[in-house]
């Protein structure tokens, strides 16, 4: 009797049953974290070749050649992930000035297999930012109205500060009562004239409305702003605009209509809003007469290039 009290006082083993017990939920929880360290180790693998890709796009993305960035992407990610390129997911887009890649993916587990999940779905995204800048413009004049004469141009800023006409659309009116009272006139360059214009080398960009507001065209103008009808007489001297419109001068950026529309007051526009490098937008200029009917009609299609590989970074 005393040898089984013995017995089962006897703690001798209890550590090496306890050790066996435990033994499996440790190597579970050891293994979970083997396997997630090499998963990972291979998301940043991915996020790292996704960041070079969409930064090697970027850097050639110019906003109207979308094919050549994405591939020139994918260049990037075969040479960076090698044969596990063909077994990704792979998504590259280029528009809206940025570079999209994502990589949808799997890393082979070790322990997790002992609870039947042999892969870790891995997933990354890289955008990168493509600085672009307007290096021509051409500009197709479309329908023109109203009364008063009017030029609209395009100036360029250097980088020390001085300003430069590159383009000029001028509408000169001679019927008041054309077009429903509108009034009609004639056009420089010509309706549906296409007028390209070189804009590369300047710092700046910004469009430009001047307004003679007497009623003559060019050349002339009414003596009398009183009178009941506008009457012009041959006037050589100089120009005097009454009315000038900038989309550098937040107070008058509203006056322009971009795709139909209108522009927003108190904010200056970015150049690319207005001079957008994908596809052909319409403009349209109101004077001041009336929101709902603009006056100066035309369409533009810019051509732009990344500005250089310094400036181009990554989004997320």
């Amino acid at each position: 009797m005393k040898k089984f009290r013995d017995f089962l006082k006897d703690t001798s083993g209890a550590t090496a049953l306890t050790f066996g017990l435990l033994l499996v939920p440790l190597l579970g929880v050891t293994g979970l974290a083997v396997d997630y360290s090499m998963a990972s180790s291979e998301r940043a693998n991915l996020q790292n070749a996704a960041d070079a890709a969409a930064l090697a796009g970027a850097a050639v993305f110019t906003g109207s050649n979308s094919q050549e960035a994405e591939n020139l992407a994918r260049g990037y990610l075969r040479a960076n992930l090698g044969d596990k390129a063909n077994s990704a997911n792979i998504s590259v887009s280029a528009k809206d000035q940025k570079v999209t890649v994502d990589i949808g993916g799997q890393t082979n587990t070790l322990f997790m297999q002992l609870l039947k999940q042999d892969t870790v779905k891995i997933g990354v995204t890289s955008a990168a930012f493509a600085p672009l800048k307007p290096t021509s413009a051409s500009i197709t004049v479309g329908d023109v109205y109203g009364w008063y004469y009017k030029r609209v141009t395009i100036v360029g800023m250097t980088p020390a500060g001085s300003e430069k006409m590159l383009g000029t659309v001028i509408y000169n009116p001679y019927d008041h009562r054309g077009a429903n009272g509108r009034g009609t006139g004639s056009t420089v360059p010509n309706k549906n004239q296409m007028t390209t214009i070189n804009l590369d080398g300047f710092d700046k960009l910004y469009l430009k409305m001047e307004v003679k507001q007497d009623g003559c065209g060019l050349g002339y103008k009414n003596p009398d702003t009183n009178a009941r009808y506008v009457k012009c007489v041959v006037d050589n001297s100089k120009i005097n605009y009454d009315l000038t419109l900038k989309t550098n001068n937040g107070q008058q950026a509203n006056y322009l209509f971009v795709d139909g529309k209108q522009l927003p007051v108190d904010q200056v526009p970015k150049i690319l809003d207005i001079l957008s490098c994908t596809g052909t937008h319409q403009h349209a200029w109101e004077d001041g007469g009336g929101w709902d009917q603009q006056d100066f009609f035309y369409t533009v299609v810019t051509t732009c290039k990344a500005v250089d590989g310094e400036n181009v970074r990554l989004t997320n």
